[in-house]
């Protein structure tokens, strides 16, 4: 029997078609645009995937989690030896935890937003590290 060619959204009403639409992904602050196969109203509304059709999106955000985690690994490294810091030095200054850097440069862990924002800044800036030492 072939599968049909409309179905109902179970929650809006609205008939739905088969066909692809380009759905965005978003994971810290990368995003992806990812073609999905679904049923999808007519309008831009809420479509329905089922099975397989979510498995572009699951894709794109393990890549993206990927990517990010890479990145804070290279960002931790790349602060910590502008600023003249060892792994346990900028664990115990900036998150008061004798391990942090380890983990963060390792993929074991991730910091919090305020330590990434910092780890930014101090990237940039690592002069700002006598500052954080003298408060």
């Amino acid at each position: 029997m072939p599968p049909p060619k409309t179905m109902i959204h179970p929650e809006t009403g609205a008939p739905l078609r088969r066909c692809k639409r380009r759905e965005v992904v978003a994971y810290m602050d990368l995003t992806r645009v990812v073609e999905v196969t679904g049923w999808f109203p007519e309008d831009d509304g809420d479509g329905v995937l089922l099975g397989a059709d979510a498995a572009p999106l699951d894709a794109a955000l393990a890549e993206m989690k990927a990517e990010y985690a890479a990145s804070v690994q290279r960002l931790a490294k790349q602060m910590r030896k502008a600023a003249g810091l060892t792994q346990k030095d900028a664990s115990l200054l900036l998150t008061g935890s004798p391990n942090s850097f380890y983990k963060y440069e390792h993929g074991e862990a991730q910091p919090s937003r305020p330590t990434l924002l910092l780890m930014k800044l101090l990237a940039r800036e690592p002069k700002l590290i006598e500052a954080i030492r003298a408060a």
